[in-house]
């Protein structure tokens, strides 16, 4: 019987001890002549009656073995499951194993959300759906290399952003946790993505609260949703990535002309506001309800309003309110939230996005 063993040791096959990348012909004098596929990428190798699939980028060395306990309907997967013996620390069971050792997963990349198991210099994933195991995919162990940037400086009297972005992490990290997949901070903007974002904005002003805000974080952009967002009546806003600002702006400039916009409508919005359109060319979108509502930062109030206000701008509703003075006052009630009760949107990042 083939037998696959995982131990500090690392990987063995049949007690034999096995590194990535393997020589195909290893595997060919171990497993028997596979069916091979062509791909544009990378080829597939398939040993059917043992529920096994190899992968090469360069048709010389297998880079990826995947372990099947699932038969899928498509060209190139394999018409059994695995039929051999598959021993993790001793441990038969990989769901077992996988259960009862959580603390000893580790992130193959940012978003994943099933882990992996790392034996010395292989590693052992996962592919996990609805709590079922469909496969197991063996590959070699690679560090993930942390990217190095220049940061930019915070401007004088912008200091008191890092306490605000510190204490904003700490509370979503206490309540979700700093490896739920939805958590996706990064490092702040660099000289290039500010360049980007001032030239696509042309003679439109970022304000500074808002620039030295993204100097010290990020997000990185999730389809679904983020831990980094914001509540405002009823609505929860994710945070976007710096880099997106500048589309988003323009979605929003671009969906009506003022003359489109009725006076009874405009005559509805806040007072605070300075609008005779959809928006005002100078609100800065820095958060969005994925919806066509957004939260903006703005830059041209009317003369009972504020610089730097909040204004949420409801899409379909025509609400457009002030609902903060600035961004920090926004994030400290978002902390409160954080510590109170938990929201149907941090139940949904905890019940879907935790590692």
């Amino acid at each position: 019987m083939l037998q696959f063993d995982f131990t500090s040791r690392g990987f063995e096959i049949n007690g034999n001890l096995y590194s990535f990348p393997i020589a195909k012909e290893a595997l060919y004098a171990l497993f028997g002549v596979p069916e091979v596929f062509t791909g544009e990428y990378n080829d597939v190798y398939i040993w059917h009656t043992l529920g096994l699939r190899a992968f090469s980028k360069d048709r010389i060395s297998i880079n990826t073995i995947e372990v099947n306990y699932k038969v899928k309907d498509y060209t190139s997967a394999v018409i059994s499951v695995f039929i051999g013996q598959l021993n993790l620390n001793g441990e038969s069971d990989a769901m077992k194993y996988y259960n009862e050792h959580k603390s000893e997963r580790i992130k193959l990349w940012d978003t994943d959300d099933a882990g992996a198991f790392r034996f010395n210099d292989v590693t052992v994933w996962y592919n996990i759906r609805q709590g079922e195991l469909y496969s197991l995919s063996l590959q070699a162990y690679e560090e993930i290399q942390e990217e190095e940037v220049a940061l930019l400086p915070i401007d004088e009297n912008f200091e008191y952003l890092e306490a605000v972005w510190y204490e904003w992490k700490k509370a979503i990290e206490n309540r979700v946790g700093a490896d739920n997949k939805y958590y996706n901070p990064t490092h702040g903007i660099t000289q290039e993505q500010l360049d980007t974002v001032v030239e696509q904005l042309d003679e439109v002003e970022l304000p500074a609260i808002l620039v030295n805000f993204y100097k010290i974080g990020n997000v990185k952009w999730n389809a679904v949703t983020s831990a980094l967002s914001l509540h405002a009546n009823g609505w929860d806003y994710d945070l976007l990535p710096f880099e997106k600002i500048a589309d988003e702006w323009e979605s929003i400039n671009e969906l009506f002309d003022d003359d489109e916009v009725d006076e009874d409508t405009v005559a509805d919005y806040d007072t605070r506001l300075k609008c005779t359109g959809y928006a005002n060319p100078k609100w800065i979108p820095f958060a969005e309800g994925k919806n066509g509502d957004y939260l903006l930062i703005d830059t041209d109030p009317s003369d009972t309003g504020t610089y730097g206000q909040i204004v949420e701008l409801q899409n379909e509703s025509w609400s457009r309110t002030v609902i903060a003075f600035c961004i920090e006052e926004l994030i400290y009630r978002e902390i409160e939230s954080l510590e109170g009760e938990i929201t149907e949107h941090q139940q949904f990042i905890i019940d879907n996005g935790t590692f």
